[in-house]
């Protein structure tokens, strides 16, 4: 949306609106965002975890890479310190953070595109490493800054601006890639579960090493408003998901939690989100730490 869009005060004010940045900045809620973006919602469930668990900002620097989710800083915490990267970079750009400073730990957003399309090469080695960081990846199924292309994402089936009659593509899995890349913690949920995204999100925190939490969000303008809510179904009467809300019922009901999935054949998880925790492994090393080896190693002159 190219105008801010300013909405009216609630009252009560909400508990952690003073610690947005528009609120600090502008005394009320501004959004860039089109209506029933999911990207308010994460913004201020950051906001929220940022407040609560009193992160330093200066220790937990905020990295944000290229698409419409770019403009979430007016909602981020106001203390944040947010850096905006090259288009796929934002992992080298946090490694650099990292190794600069090992006392940090930088949080990384990035969208679908971002992260796993352009960016996809900086993903892999980032979980390769198991730099300490923590790597949000926002899929939207869609490049929403660009136009609506179809993105690595996008699910069989669906349509989009260069894909008209119907993605034809088998998509990327993020999660899959994480895994196998060798990241220490994976997870993925959505917004629809604003309350388990938080419980990821203080867990990746006491993670030593790469923390990959996937969430799946909606994208109105460029996915809801050209496709139908029985994407990938056969048999039903389909509806056109062109509000936010039909959007998050439909990722919800296209949600299956890993514990269901793991009795569920592949057809039946065909174009479904598989939600929950796939990895937590504490005890792997950490890059930093084992770079500092090496590097009393070439002091010693051993």
């Amino acid at each position: 949306m190219s105008d801010d869009v300013r909405y009216p005060s609630e009252k009560p004010e909400h508990p952690y609106f003073d610690s947005s940045f528009s609120g600090m900045l502008l005394g009320t809620l501004v959004s860039r965002f089109c209506g029933g973006c999911g990207y308010g919602s994460i913004g201020q469930l950051y906001t929220r975890v940022f407040e609560d668990e009193k992160l330093d900002p200066k220790l937990y620097p905020l990295v944000i890479g290229i698409g419409c989710y770019s403009q979430i800083f007016f909602l981020v915490h106001k203390n944040a310190q947010k850096m905006l990267t090259l288009h796929g970079r934002a992992p080298a750009i946090a490694t650099g953070m990292k190794m600069a400073n090992p006392k940090m730990k930088p949080i990384i957003f990035s969208g679908d595109g971002d992260c796993l399309g352009i960016g996809g090469n900086h993903f892999i080695h980032l979980c390769r490493r198991n730099l300490d960081c923590i790597l949000f990846i926002f899929n939207n199924s869609i490049y929403g800054m660009t136009g609506g292309q179809a993105a690595p994402t996008t699910l069989y089936g669906a349509m989009s601006t260069t894909t008209p009659y119907r993605m034809f593509e088998p998509r990327s899995d993020g999660i899959e890639l994480a895994l196998a890349a060798g990241a220490s913690y994976v997870a993925r949920t959505t917004v629809a579960h604003p309350r388990t995204l938080m419980k990821y999100f203080k867990k990746a925190l006491k993670n030593k090493g790469t923390s990959i939490i996937e969430v799946i969000t909606p994208c109105v303008t460029y996915f809801g408003r050209k496709n139908l809510d029985n994407l990938g179904s056969k048999g039903e009467k389909g509806e056109i998901m062109d509000t936010g809300g039909k959007m998050i019922e439909w990722i919800k009901k296209n949600s299956i939690h890993i514990n269901q999935a793991k009795f569920m054949s592949k057809e039946e998880l065909f174009n479904k989100y598989i939600i929950g925790e796939f990895r937590y492994n504490p005890s792997k090393s950490e890059y930093s730490e084992e770079y500092k080896k090496i590097q009393n190693i070439a002091m010693k002159g051993d």
